[in-house]
């Protein structure tokens, strides 16, 4: 875990600054910026929501193809042979897709949005610019993970496209420039965070080479086309709710939906920082020891990312009935939206590395199944919470929540069927015990009373401190159990160095 723990520890530092930048921009800057115009932020959330969903579709499967046959490649000369390969196709069908939008209408994108499909028409060119984007970004990444060079791209994702949105939300904000340019600069910081992913990977030594069709073709499609099902599915049912806010609810409401998904967010943030650099290791050592031989490796990352999610929702949690009262009155009474879809983080954590192992094993068919069933979960539960039984944005959380319960506990079930091993642990029960009895504790429901007399700046402060010190519970009272010895090891070795 020596490697892991290194890049995670970096990958977190890359991720905080990131996190705060995200913060200024969501909690004060959007909000400001965009007030009497939510629409145009929706337009922004939707624009990159479906800009994901896109490129997930055009990829074909390419990314977790560069982790999974990468690994095997024989020399330097045939691993750019199959790089290759894995990103012309891609390449030739986000081009067969721009050819084909010029024969859409202005008016094609109107249906995702419920009451202000005005603000939509004749973006198409834009939408595709951001799928491009978002497809070269995704390639890219998955090449640098297979490197070992996590830590860039993260920063690039995080610091440069977060830093660069909230630059151009000041000058918004402050009237420097009109929404339309607003809206050019914000796709040209995509189009530059691609270049800068590009100039890491060559500086990697990545290299490109002849595309071999007659070795490469079959493995790369079969293998493809069910990545693309399995990643595809994953990643259309994580933006959907956005998608499905929008043309239910109108895109005016997908801000005050952006801005509990962002706290929510930081829950995450461990999955964030070791995953790139578990879903490497996981592909080697499946490829050279086969999966049922990770069982080990397993059930220690579940039970560290469970340790390390459900600690920040328990922060969460315990300080947002404190941070609501400074925030702005429009983005207030969200705790429990939150609270929804801060479960789907904990639930896919406390998996570990089921979803890697299975995606770089023989059987990664079976996958197929879960990944297409979760989609249908996602559109069916939050067409039901949110326009059948009327519950809103609550809705759109609770399914969020369900799907990522689903996920789980699937893979959960392929793995112990399949090949014998399980997430589980006396360790990962003891974590969960315990985020339990400090998120739920009656004690830390409420916001204190003197918090009542603070200003916004003290209101701010009282919630972090009440955040951190639940926090603190989850971690140190599951050390003291002996369901995390990574974390006195950890602290042993700093001590020596």
């Amino acid at each position: 875990m020596g490697i892991v723990a290194k890049q995670s520890a970096r990958n977190a530092v890359v991720l905080g600054t990131g996190l705060l930048l995200g913060a200024v921009n969501t909690m004060y800057v959007l909000p400001k910026a965009f007030e009497g115009f939510e629409e145009g932020w929706g337009l922004l959330r939707i624009l990159t929501a479906w800009g994901t969903i896109l490129a997930q579709v055009v990829a074909l499967g390419s990314p977790s193809g560069i982790m999974r046959f990468l690994p095997k490649a024989s020399s330097p000369e045939r691993e750019a042979s199959m790089l290759s390969t894995l990103v012309l196709f891609p390449t030739v069908f986000l081009l067969l897709l721009a050819g084909a939008s010029t024969f859409a209408g202005s008016d094609v994108l109107s249906w995702l949005d419920a009451d202000a499909g005005w603000l939509l028409e004749g973006r198409v060119t834009a939408f595709l610019v951001m799928a491009g984007a978002y497809l070269a970004m995704m390639l890219l990444k998955a090449l640098l993970a297979h490197r070992m060079r996590t830590v860039a791209a993260t920063a690039i994702q995080e610091v440069w496209l977060k830093g660069s949105y909230l630059g151009l939300a000041v000058a918004y904000l402050c009237g420097v420039m009109p929404f339309e340019t607003f809206f050019r600069w914000f796709l040209y910081s995509y189009v530059a965070a691609v270049g800068l992913m590009f100039l890491e990977a060559l500086s990697s030594g990545a290299k490109l080479g002849r595309p071999s069709l007659k070795d490469d073709t079959k493995p790369v499609l079969e293998y493809g086309l069910f990545a693309f099902w399995n990643a595809g599915a994953r990643v259309v049912a994580k933006n959907l709710d956005f998608v499905m806010v929008g043309a239910l609810l109108g895109l005016a409401v997908v801000p005050r939906y952006t801005f509990a998904f962002f706290i929510a967010t930081v829950v995450g943030m461990p999955l964030r920082a070791m995953g790139p650099i578990l879903r490497s290791l996981t592909s080697k050592a499946v490829a050279q020891q086969g999966p049922t031989a990770c069982g080990p490796e397993l059930k220690q990352s579940a039970r560290v990312q469970l340790a390390m999610t459900a600690a920040l929702l328990a922060a969460i949690v315990v300080g947002m009935p404190t941070l609501d009262l400074a925030l702005p009155e429009n983005y207030q009474g969200l705790r429990w939206i939150i609270l929804a879809v801060g479960m789907a983080f904990v639930a896919e954590a406390s998996g570990g590395t089921a979803g890697p192992i299975l995606q770089f094993s023989s059987r990664y068919r079976m996958a197929l199944p879960i990944n297409l069933g979760l989609v249908v979960t996602t559109v069916v539960t939050n067409y039901v919470f949110m326009q059948v039984l009327g519950w809103g944005l609550l809705g759109a959380a609770i399914a969020t929540g369900l799907t990522g319960v689903w996920n789980m506990g699937w893979r959960t079930v392929l793995m112990w069927r399949i090949f014998g091993i399980h997430p589980f642990s006396k360790g990962w029960f003891t974590v969960a015990l315990i985020a339990l009895l400090v998120g739920l504790n009656p004690l830390v429901s409420d916001a204190p009373d003197v918090a009542l007399e603070l200003g916004k700046f003290g209101q701010v402060v009282m919630a972090v401190l009440r955040g951190g010190l639940a926090a603190g519970m989850v971690l140190v009272g599951s050390w003291l159990a002996g369901a995390l010895p990574e974390l006195s090891n950890e602290v042993r070795k700093r001590l020596t160095l």
